[in-house]
């Protein structure tokens, strides 16, 4: 059975309704690197909700254009149990991290706390897990509405709709490799 090596966790402000998981090296100039414009676009219906490229994965909300969720990056030293309440939305892709660190960030440059993978230049299995937690109505704008602050009733964000599960561990290695 697969065991949690290290995980980082903490509430984490999604802008746009998506945020990213990205290597602290930046992105990632190899031409099997989708840029960052074609992996949103991806996403950018909400099927799949999540996708990834080397250095970089994406992750969209379900809940709502901007709001704070909790987000969690964990390291797995084999593949990690399926959610045991059967309640996440589970989507997977394999990553390449050139530093073997990341970490949530958002648009606005914001990030969340380190996860060392252990292992620079190393590809890995990722997968993410999106949890809703909140029963309560949210708006929803499209991507082509303009979003005022003023949406907001008392200029603060919607917190407990959501939570994020990003586990990474060893991809398994090609012939060759």
């Amino acid at each position: 059975m697969a065991k949690l090596i290290a995980r980082v966790a903490g509430p984490f402000l999604v802008m746009y309704g998506s945020f990213t998981v990205m290597d602290l090296d930046g992105l990632s100039f190899s031409s099997a690197a989708l840029a960052p414009e074609e992996l949103y676009e991806l996403v950018r219906q909400g099927d799949p909700w999540f996708a990834a490229t080397e250095n970089m994965a994406i992750v969209c909300s379900r809940q709502g254009y901007h709001h704070i969720a909790d987000v969690a990056l964990e390291l797995w030293d084999g593949e990690p149990p399926a959610d045991p309440e059967g309640q996440a939305g589970t989507a997977a892709e394999p990553m390449r991290s050139s530093s073997g660190r990341v970490r949530a960030g958002n648009s606005m440059g914001n990030g969340g706390p380190v996860l060392d993978l252990g292992e620079p230049a190393a590809l890995w299995s990722v997968r993410a897990q999106r949890i809703k937690k909140a029963s309560q109505a949210v708006v929803y704008f499209s991507s082509d509405e303009a979003y005022d602050d003023e949406d907001d009733d008392d200029g603060g964000y919607p917190e407990g709709l959501e939570e994020f599960r990003i586990q990474f561990w060893p991809a398994a290695r090609p012939l060759g490799y």
